[in-house]
């Protein structure tokens, strides 16, 4: 029988994050989209449990029968663009062609689009939907939110499960089901440094990457210009397992961990074994690397209200600092050369990251972005057949990721233009113009002007990402945490990170072992312990499910 929703499926919670923004930028993640709305998660209220069956031989396509036209929703995020209605028409004119079925483009905009994602869901109003972790796809899925599309892939949409290939789609699966499928462009998002990269040879500094060089490069920059800022920090208030202070991202230089700053509740993981949990918190490591924010504090790397000072987004674009060392990824170095570009002041910047130094890299989760069929879809059938064309049919695609070319876009030298922005106008239809990342074509995928140094990086980082224990794969990501039965012990334990953590990472205390002693004593006193068994259990099972030892 198919599961139904429940009712009270999604609560909302607003979260000053640091996920990394879409947006202007085409080639940028969905997820970069979020740090301006300063979104974590959207949390379920309550889940059911899946049961794994043994797996069934694999069934014979078959073909649909189309006689009947079907005309679908598809549910996507953010703005639509202007020319919405006339590329949806010469889309659907190739999908009734190939599919006898339409789509109505609907659109989430970027305003309370958590409500409204969550309001697609529970009343099933949407067929296709896109889907990310950023979004809770994991629990959503568990809850009854998707069908299930083991067979389907099989009987319906060879040549999608095809293209996309089993890796991608083994990662996809929750309580051992499929209930959505990814793009096929692999996207690195990896974390590291976006720095000054003409300061560095003005003063003959050392490259970032790593901690030494990264104090030996700031340190080089105060004495050679006082007055010049150094580090910002995040010091938006925050919820959820985070301190609102991010200078300690530059920490992830030195250790092998399986994901930025470690697991949660201060527990990490090695890269390469995963499943063995250490205590990050109490450990001698944690009191080492607090006193090296200190003396980074001392030194003036920041300011010493950094706790309460306002968020200034646009500081390293302004040259209002030198560095930038958290939420930064290839995409928003891509920007930072465009901003100093227009800027005119013969600035440059370059970008290193974390896992060149401590030797893990790897692309972004399959669930960063993908597709699912939503539970109550009109015709889940047709509507993967819809999805297959979209996603493998190389003229639909295109249709669908640059709208009408000619009108729109066109090629040269196998590089995507935007015809208006040539003509100095604003696109109507710009590259990706329905958000649909869910949609990239790995294969197929027009690149942009500024893809070529991004490909450049992602090359690099797929060379270094190849050579690890999981040849690039985001081992992390695919994990989703149930904290229902130690919500209250989980919120105390958030609101003690904020207190006493952060300003231990912003190097604002004056006796760091005392700090370190009274946060651990208030940890233990807001049930950290009973986070940690449940947490662990929940990763370790994860771990084994998916063979990460």
């Amino acid at each position: 029988m198919k599961k139904k929703v429940l009712s009270a499926l999604l609560s909302m919670a607003m979260v000053a994050g640091v996920i990394t923004g879409c947006g202007g930028q085409a080639t940028q993640s969905a997820a970069d989209q979020l740090e301006a709305e300063g979104v974590e998660e959207i949390p379920v209220a309550e889940t059911q449990e899946e049961t794994t069956e043994a797996e069934a031989p694999a069934a014979e396509a078959t073909e649909l029968d189309l006689s009947q036209q079907v005309d679908l929703v598809f549910y996507v995020m953010g703005d639509a663009p202007q020319d919405e209605e006339l590329v949806e028409a010469a889309l659907n004119e190739k999908l009734l062609e190939k599919c006898n079925a339409t789509v109505d483009m609907q659109f989430s905009t970027w305003t309370d689009f958590q409500q409204k994602y969550a309001n697609e869901i529970t009343a099933q109003s949407a067929d296709l939907i896109y889907i990310a972790n950023w979004l809770n796809y994991g629990q959503l899925a568990s809850s009854g939110a998707f069908e299930e599309l083991d067979e389907m892939l099989d009987t319906v949409a060879p040549d999608l499960k095809a293209l996309v290939g089993d890796a991608n789609l083994n990662m996809c699966k929750v309580g051992g089901k499929i209930y959505a499928v990814p793009n096929t462009w692999a996207e690195y998002v990896c974390n590291g440094v976006k720095y000054r990269e003409d300061l560095r040879a003005k003063y003959d500094l050392p490259v970032p990457d790593s901690l030494e060089n990264l104090e030996a490069y700031l340190l080089g920059i105060k004495e050679n210009d006082p007055s010049q800022g150094l580090l910002t920090v995040t010091t938006e208030e925050s919820q959820g397992l985070k301190t609102g202070f991010d200078a300690a991202w530059a920490l992830n230089f030195k250790y092998n961990w399986v994901a930025n700053n470690g697991l949660d509740y201060g527990l990490a993981a090695n890269y390469d074994s995963p499943s063995d949990v250490y205590d990050y918190w109490y450990s001698d490591d944690f009191v080492d690397d607090m006193k090296t924010m200190k003396r980074w504090a001392d030194e003036g790397f920041w300011s010493k209200s950094a706790l309460s000072d306002t968020n200034n987004s646009d500081a390293y674009k302004n040259g209002l600092c030198v560095a930038e060392v958290a939420g930064q990824n290839p995409n928003k170095q891509i920007t930072a050369i465009a901003d100093f570009e227009n800027a005119g002041e013969g600035w440059e910047s370059a970008y290193v990251a974390y896992g060149e130094t401590n030797g893990v890299i790897y692309p972004g989760h399959a669930t960063q972005n993908g597709t699912a069929i939503v539970r109550g879809c009109k015709d889940p059938e047709r509507a993967l057949l819809v999805l297959q064309a979209m996603l493998c049919d190389d003229e639909i695609n295109a249709i669908v990721q640059y709208g009408i070319k000619g009108t729109h876009y066109d090629v040269a030298d196998g590089i995507y233009k935007n015809l208006q922005e040539e003509a100095g106008e604003t696109p109507t239809f710009p590259y990706e113009g329905f958000n649909t990342w869910n949609l990239r074509n790995g294969e197929t995928k027009l690149p942009q002007k500024t893809d070529v140094k991004l490909q450049e990086m992602f090359d690099k980082y797929a060379d270094l990402g190849a050579k690890t224990k999981f040849p690039n794969v985001n081992i992390y990501d695919g994990f989703s945490e149930n904290y229902d039965s130690y919500s209250a012990e989980r919120s105390a334990v958030s609101n003690v990170m904020r207190q006493y953590l952060a300003p231990l990472e912003a190097g604002l205390v004056d006796d760091v072992d005392a700090a370190v002693e009274e946060f651990r004593d208030k940890m233990k006193e807001a049930g950290i312990d009973k986070c940690r068994e449940e947490y662990t259990k929940q990763w370790i099972a994860y771990c084994e499910e998916y063979d990460y030892k």
